[in-house]
């Protein structure tokens, strides 16, 4: 509201004393009150209202410039854009601005210049450019020290342009904000072809005197950013050597060692060279048949260089998880992605004998690398299928995988017998878990067809199956909830599910029963490692009946009717079990119930909408008598409190006690029949009963 009383001029005089007294409003937890602060500030500047760096500190505002989200800090550019970036001024002091706000706060400063092309023509930007190549260059022949800057908060004042001088800092950021500025103008540039010769050729001709001065880590970073954005023509002596380091790289090397070597060959259209590198290594890395073969493999790479498969998946890791990249890479023609991925498909032979195997052979690739190729194959395997245009070639090869698992990995989940090796078991529960991971994000990105689902659900039954298949319950439940969540956005606008979805959630209901069957054994035979399981099991159970409760009826009701069952079977076990009517307590909290019942109801409680969808189960499930007996009532009772003392969903709540209530009356004990526990727990059942009912 001020923003409008800004716009009468006699509000001006006490306006200017007041307004400094809202200062702290830049760093309000709400972004909206640092949004309309700093709209009243550009008015205030707009109005001349005030010197709006009176009214906020301009430590302040670069500090919040430095760190706010993209909205904040666009109003910031835009309040201090004349006082950073005068347009009326020479390219001498726009220098001086840039390394003045360098100084004084140097992410602030890359944030300032990533928006100022939303401020000023291109032409402005590129001048910007070519003034601090100049400044760099003179900084080359010269040297010298940074001389002090004038700090002062006003606006356009006049300051000396300093040199960068030996402030590899202030270097290196200088570097930082070219790329910056390039980065903004890039379209521009590209479609005035005679600018961009000429910016090129103007930077290129310095590129290699600067990586010769300017080595420190920071400043190499944004050269080589730079080198990307030009032609490799333009950076002759540079272009030529990049693919050899990246040969050369050690196989332990940062990712700031290698990632813009990939940008510069992505950029310059040498991806296929890159990629032919990573696939001769992971060829050669495999073991050869024969010794014979093994030989002349040893005589090819002392030829050449030592094969390094595990820089070959860090490098492919690399091109695969950034989109600039990875466009580049899969643009090539088909021929080259075919080939790796046949050679990926060729390390499971390492991981089979790293399973099947008692001793470790030295002559064999790691364990790691192996595991990290076959999981790096099921990942191209779903980057080439969304590429196809028709046919399911590698859904086909993905299906074939998931029948190697099931048939080579999974006899390996079993409990260990003398002859066996750890190893084998935990590295068998981690190869199934890698392939259950990348399958989850094939079915998430929507690649997966009806024939792929049932696949993989089968594969998930064969898991469960096996003597440890529990441990991998965690990785089955994602698939669970990615296949329910395929087969709604399929039939959300019919009004009967087509038959292959019905089937395929028909199947996904039953794995959902013998998982939760898997984790009351676990908890009855191993209680410490059952909770553990079922800890590591909770974000994939909420995220599957979150998903669940979107299918109010079949095929999915059975998932609830599972949830309900197995909390009552398991609460029923308990209160038979008690000998003394003191043991009979209702519960207060989640934390009051069994080991399962407890993980489970905390699961439902998360959502009032899963809250919802299981409170209606229950009162199902009581109006057909399914749960008849004083102990199954009270089981119920029990569940109904925790919900009741949670807050959620009270009409279903009531609905349900009343369902309880047409039954339990039927139980009542008289003081001559039945025991002392029997009256005691149907005295509590209507006691509680009473207090839902009230609600």
């Amino acid at each position: 509201c001020l923003t409008l009383v800004l716009d009468n001029p006699l509000s001006h005089a006490l306006l200017g004393k007041l307004l400094p007294n809202l200062k702290y409003s830049l760093h309000d937890n709400s972004e909206k009150v640092r949004s309309a602060f700093l709209d009243m500030l550009i008015k205030v500047k707009a109005a001349r209202a005030a010197k709006f760096w009176d009214v906020c500190n301009m430590d302040h505002l670069l500090a919040r410039l430095a760190t706010d989200s993209p909205s904040v800090s666009k109003r910031i550019v835009e309040l201090l854009f004349n006082s950073f970036f005068p347009v009326n001024e020479s390219e001498k002091e726009w220098c001086c601005r840039c390394v003045t706000l360098i100084q004084m706060n140097a992410m602030a400063a890359r944030k300032f210049y990533q928006f100022a092309h939303k401020h000023t023509a291109p032409t402005n930007i590129i001048k910007l450019m070519l003034a601090i190549r100049r400044m760099l260059n003179g900084y080359i022949q010269v040297g010298g020290d940074l001389t002090d800057i004038n700090d002062s908060n006003k606006e356009n004042s006049t300051v000396e342009a300093p040199p960068p001088g030996h402030d590899p800092a202030v270097v290196s950021s200088l570097l930082e904000l070219v790329v910056i500025l390039w980065r903004s103008v890039e379209k521009a540039l590209k479609q005035n072809e005679e600018a961009h010769k000429y910016t090129t050729a103007k930077f290129g001709g310095v590129m290699a005197k600067y990586f010769q001065v300017f080595k420190d880590e920071r400043s190499t970073a944004p050269l080589l950013q730079m080198a990307s954005l030009m032609p490799p023509a333009a950076v002759p002596t540079f272009s030529c050597g990049v693919l050899s380091r990246l040969r050369r790289m050690d196989p332990r090397a940062a990712p700031a060692q290698y990632c813009h070597l990939l940008d510069c060959i992505c950029s310059w259209g040498q991806t296929a060279d890159v990629l032919e590198l990573v696939t001769d290594w992971l060829s050669e890395a495999l073991p050869k048949q024969g010794k014979k073969a093994a030989k002349g493999r040893r005589v090819q790479i002392l030829e050449t260089v030592e094969a390094k498969p595990d820089l070959a998946l860090v490098y492919l890791e690399y091109l695969f998880s950034h989109t600039s990249t990875q466009e580049k890479v899969l643009a090539l023609c088909q021929g080259p992605l075919k080939q790796l991925h046949t050679i990926l498909g060729r390390w499971k032979s390492v991981l089979y004998t790293h399973l099947s195997s008692t001793t470790e052979d030295p002559e064999l690739p790691r364990v790691e690398t192996a595991l990290n190729a076959f999981t790096f194959h099921a990942r191209l395997s779903a980057h080439l299928q969304h590429d196809l245009t028709e046919g399911r070639d590698y859904l086909l090869s993905l299906e074939d995988v998931a029948g190697w698992v099931a048939d080579r990995v999974l006899p390996f989940l079993k409990r260990l017998n003398e002859n066996d090796a750890e190893k084998s078991q935990q590295l068998a529960a981690r190869i199934t878990e890698s392939f259950l991971s990348v399958c989850r994000d094939i079915l998430l990105v929507g690649l997966a067809d009806d024939t792929f689902k049932g696949q993989i659900l089968h594969l998930c039954s064969l898991i469960l199956l096996s003597e440890l298949g529990y441990m991998c319950i965690p990785a089955v439940l994602p698939i669970l909830k990615e296949v329910v969540n395929s087969c709604n956005d399929i039939n959300q606008d019919q009004e009967n599910p087509e038959d292959t979805s019905a089937v395929l959630l028909g199947v996904v209901a039953n794995i959902f029963q013998k998982i939760i069957e898997l984790l009351a054994r676990r908890l009855k035979k191993e209680p410490e490692e059952g909770k553990q399981l079922c800890q590591s099991a909770v974000p994939g159970l909420t995220d599957f009946l979150q998903v669940a409760q979107t299918w109010g009826t079949a095929p999915l009701s059975g998932v609830f009717s599972t949830v309900f069952a197995a909390i009552v079977v398991e609460k029923r076990h308990l209160l038979q079990k008690i000998t003394h009517p003191e043991e009979v307590i209702v519960p207060q909290s989640v934390d009051d119930m069994p080991p399962l019942s407890s993980i489970l109801l905390s699961v439902v409680l998360k959502s009032p909408s899963v809250t919802g969808a299981f409170l209606s189960e229950v009162g199902s499930s009581l109006d057909s008598e399914v749960i008849s007996s004083l102990t199954e009532l009270a089981a119920v009772l029990h569940v109904l409190a925790v919900v009741k003392h949670s807050g959620r969903s009270k009409g279903d709540l009531k609905r349900a006690a009343v369902s309880v209530q047409q039954q339990i009356h039927s139980h009542a004990v008289s003081p001559v029949d039945g025991s002392d526990i029997q009256r005691v727990i149907y005295a509590a059942s209507v006691t509680t009963l009473n207090k839902i009912l009230e609600l």
